[in-house]
């Protein structure tokens, strides 16, 4: 009888630590982390002008803002994306005129691509959560964008990730989306996920600008000579 009993409270035990692992498992999925990679240090040049003297780029004539940052990029910077997509967008032009010396210059203040947006899932996401865009601001003699970029772009200075970028600002400690200058090119980059990166408990915003964002200017400073 002794014997019985013994048994059965083993078995018992066995059943309890069984349920309680299975509950666990249900209640606490394991995370899936994200990985982040490079942006290309090399990429097909942007068709820039040389501007000087003041000149100003119309808008209609800014490159496409999808060959600054392109899908391979995309893919490069953030390799465990799923069903990437890509759309360029129209953007009205960032008045520089304030600065400019070229009275003449009448020209289009809206860019037919001046913005590309992308759409993807990466692990954890059940759906397409994560976004990443470019927009070109404005595109003048390097001379003009520094002037502007100190007088009138808001935010505070990035002292992290922007190799390549002449200055870049941020609106606030935390905030995902920089403005940046390199030549005669001024440009946004931004985007945001739900996906937690690798050594990080979970999903925070923070992950994102230090280490996806730095890429993003990188991608576009690399075609910008």
């Amino acid at each position: 009888m002794k014997t019985k009993r013994i048994g059965q409270f083993t078995l018992f035990g066995v059943l309890v630590a069984s349920a309680s692992v299975l509950t666990t498992l249900l209640i606490s999925p394991s995370i899936e982390e994200t990985s982040v990679g490079k942006a290309p240090s090399q990429g097909p040049t942007a068709d820039l002008p040389t501007l000087k003297d003041g000149k100003i780029l119309p808008a209609n004539e800014w490159p496409d803002a999808c060959s600054l940052v392109t899908q391979e990029d995309i893919a490069a910077i953030l390799p465990d994306a799923e069903e990437i997509q890509q759309a360029g967008r129209p953007v009205s032009a960032l008045s520089v005129k304030d600065f400019r010396t070229d009275s003449s210059w009448k020209e289009s203040n809206r860019s037919p691509s001046g913005e590309c947006d992308y759409v993807m899932r990466l692990p954890g996401e059940t759906y397409s959560a994560t976004q990443a865009w470019v927009r070109v601001d404005a595109v003048a003699d390097p001379e003009l964008i520094a002037d502007y970029f100190e007088s009138g772009a808001p935010g505070t200075n990035s002292s992290k990730g922007t190799d390549g970028a002449d200055k870049c600002v941020m609106a606030f400690a935390i905030d995902q989306n920089w403005t940046c200058r390199k030549g005669p090119l001024l440009f946004t980059v931004g985007g945001q996920t739900t996906a937690t990166f690798e050594g990080m408990p979970d999903a925070a915003p923070f992950d994102w600008r230090d280490k996806v964002t730095p890429e993003l200017v990188r991608a576009v400073t690399a075609k910008v000579t």
